[in-house]
């Protein structure tokens, strides 16, 4: 069991950045006495739920422990949370709203609550990749990644723009699918959809392969 903990912990790269998120965040509630971007802590947690799940399958894969059960049912739950991870990225639209602090505090906070959200993300779908390559050929496991990352990045419209949790689909599953079908169905959302889900596509996909490959070289 200590062998497994030590194999999902956050990357100490990516902890130091946590520690200044955190540091950023509670320094603007002693110095301006804002706590309205206190959020982006929760959203960083959220972040974590997609990184530690990939780390457990790939522990429990590397040690022939992962089972057909065990990774149908963590894949589902780690693509209902992977969009917290890209997510924090669209926070940025805040950046200068709170007039009373600084835009370039906000903006250093904001980036960096961002940077960690997307480095969570390309950590977890690289873990997520090993697992596949695994099981599958290349070429299938590059497929899933595309279809993982237009999922993600429909989530991420959902979260953003319909104000919607990874947890909804449970706690709320009429509400969901009832806007779910309006967004897919009904103009004008279909369209706004459309645009956003090729367009957080695009970043994600891009950045995951630029990250990628950086790292391999």
């Amino acid at each position: 069991m200590q062998n497994t903990f030590k194999k999902i912990l956050i990357p100490k790269s990516l902890l130091v950045l946590i520690m200044l998120a955190i540091t950023l965040n509670l320094l603007r509630i002693v110095l301006f006495g804002k706590l309205s971007f206190i959020y982006l802590l929760w959203n960083i947690f959220l972040a974590m739920i997609p990184f530690m799940i990939s780390s457990t399958l790939l522990y429990y894969n590397n040690n022939d422990k992962l089972n057909n059960s065990l990774f149908i049912v963590g894949s589902i739950f780690w693509i209902l949370f992977l969009p917290n991870a890209p997510y924090i990225v669209t926070d940025l639209i805040h950046i200068g709203v709170v007039r009373s602090v600084p835009v370039l505090y906000d903006s250093v906070l904001l980036f960096t609550s961002a940077w960690i959200g997307l480095l969570l993300g390309m950590h977890s779908l690289f873990h997520m990749e090993k697992i596949l390559l695994s099981k599958y050929s290349k070429k299938v496991t590059s497929i899933i990644i595309v279809v993982v990352l237009l999922l993600s990045s429909f989530g991420i419209y959902l979260g953003r723009f319909l104000r919607f949790n990874s947890w909804d689909i449970f706690t709320n599953p009429l509400s969901f699918f009832n806007i779910l079908l309006n967004t897919l169905y009904y103009s004008p959302y279909h369209i706004e959809a459309l645009i956003y889900i090729v367009l957080f596509f695009s970043f994600t996909y891009v950045s995951y392969i630029s990250w990628k490959y950086s790292n391999l070289e």
